[in-house]
């Protein structure tokens, strides 16, 4: 299989890098420490040695994505090796730490980081190609027939150039369409009903189907790649019959498909939220809401008495109702108008309650919402359920949003979506964005877009009202 082979290389790639990074360590520690050494020494730093490798090894596996052994672009090979990096320094400070060691020299350690770097940059950048040449030299190379629609097929060619030092050399195509032998890239060997024919020349070695068959022809193509003793490959479009890509899964021998991957389903990363959401609303509900209710109220009696809080209900998740609290912004007598969104210079906002809106201010009271658990500090904008509706009718895809809880803040808002969406390019944007954040969300995302938001209310950004 070509996942065996690339999980192969990349195990190769693992081993060699566990050696060149022992061997530099103890150059390095050569080259630092007079002698004597003595054993107590060389043994404290043989623990660090192996907190390095176990470093590499965990974040090894860790990795999603698999490797390609296309030469990698600058800033992918740096982004690898900057994970290594940080994941085995990790390690190693963590053993620090918890020994309370004193035996490693400073100036070893932090003069041995930066060429820790080096090996893993250059390592990630050559190694995957020259292990690969290594290891699939002209013996162990394959030859491929692919079955499928031509524009299909050229896909995959295109990507088997990208990566041909798996080793596998396509030799030409079998497909239903009328196209000229002469126009073709590859090289037009017949029909799919010709596999059986084809598969008896000598030295055929691996099919791959470019489409899920729409037809019961898969099991026929199985059985003649078996009877030859060839393998067969099928490439999995489901993204483009289901029209949306899909996440995979299997439980007890059974095969599921989902449009999405949902993170937040899982019981551990919903605590972890829970956890930030507690973390960063009780502090504000303690010690910031108080003095800004008071300086609001303030700015309320001189420029627009009345209630302090505004009450709205807005959709939650799973489309639930609930009520979303604010400072107030607009004058008493409009403040129950929502037909239509604020815009900049709305006469119905007091001039303190534009500065609330540019400033979301005016959403700090949602802190007490997240307190409670009817939302999030970061999830998708909790909406009015008129709003959606009319969203509804622009991006089909609208109410995926209700899949998790609705927050203060969210990456559409991050990427600049706010205040009223007057385009229907701007709807899809943010309920795009939206959907992404749900589909990819962990932790440190969330970190990030309260630490932006923070910013955000220091700096405003152009779409504020």
């Amino acid at each position: 299989m070509i996942s065996d082979r690339v999980k192969g290389v990349k195990n190769l790639v693992l081993i060699s890098q566990c050696c060149l990074v022992t061997a530099a360590f103890w150059a390095w520690f050569l080259l630092c420490y007079d002698p004597p050494m003595g054993a107590s020494r060389l043994n404290q730093h043989l623990i660090y040695n192996l907190f390095v490798l176990l470093g590499l090894v965990v974040e090894s596996r860790s990795l999603r994505s698999e490797l390609n052994l296309r030469l990698p672009a600058f800033e992918e090979t740096a982004r690898r090796s900057i994970r290594q990096l940080g994941v085995t320094l990790f390690y190693l400070f963590l053993y620090l730490v918890a020994e309370q060691s004193v035996h490693i020299s400073r100036f070893f350690l932090f003069s041995f980081i930066p060429l820790l770097f080096l090996i893993l940059f250059f390592t990630n950048h050559l190694l995957p190609r020259k292990l690969g040449q290594l290891s699939y030299y002209k013996k162990m190379r394959q030859s491929v027939i692919l079955l499928g629609p031509v524009a299909k097929a050229r896909q995959l060619h295109d990507w088997f150039k990208d990566n041909e030092h798996l080793g596998l050399q396509v030799r030409g195509l079998l497909t239903e369409d009328q196209v000229e032998t002469s126009a073709s890239s590859l090289p037009i060997l017949g029909q799919p009903a010709d596999l059986d024919l084809v598969l008896g020349a000598p030295g055929l070695h691996k099919v791959i189907i470019v489409e899920f068959p729409r037809n019961g022809d898969v099991r026929r193509y199985a059985d003649v790649c078996e009877a030859h003793g060839s393998r067969l490959l099928v490439v999995a479009d489901l993204d483009a019959i289901f029209g949306h890509s899909v996440a995979v899964f299997e439980d007890a021998g059974k095969f599921f498909l989902g449009l999405r991957e949902e993170p937040l389903e899982d019981p551990i990363n919903r605590f972890l939220k829970r956890c930030l959401d507690i973390a960063v609303s009780l502090p504000v509900v303690v010690f910031v809401l108080p003095p800004l209710m008071l300086f609001v109220w303030l700015c309320q009696r001189i420029q627009s008495p009345g209630p302090l809080f505004f009450w709205q209900p807005r959709d939650g998740i799973n489309s639930e109702p609930f009520d979303v609290l604010k400072f107030r912004s607009m004058h008493v007598r409009d403040a129950s108008d929502v037909r239509l969104p604020s815009a900049k210079d709305d006469p119905r906002l007091y001039p303190a309650g534009s500065f609330l809106r540019k400033t979301s201010l005016d959403e700090f009271p949602q802190f007490w919402n997240v307190l409670r658990g009817s939302m999030s500090v970061v999830g998708p904008r909790p909406h009015l359920k008129s709003y959606n509706d009319q969203y509804r009718q622009v991006c089909f895809k609208a109410y995926v949003r209700a899949l998790v809880k609705p927050g203060i803040t969210g990456l559409a808002q991050a990427r600049g979506f706010r205040g009223d969406a007057k385009t229907s390019v701007e709807v899809v944007s943010r309920i795009e964005s939206d959907i992404e954040y749900l589909e990819n969300w962990s932790f440190w995302l969330d970190l990030w877009l309260v630490i932006r938001t923070a910013l955000q209310i220091v700096i405003p950004p152009k779409g504020a009202i």
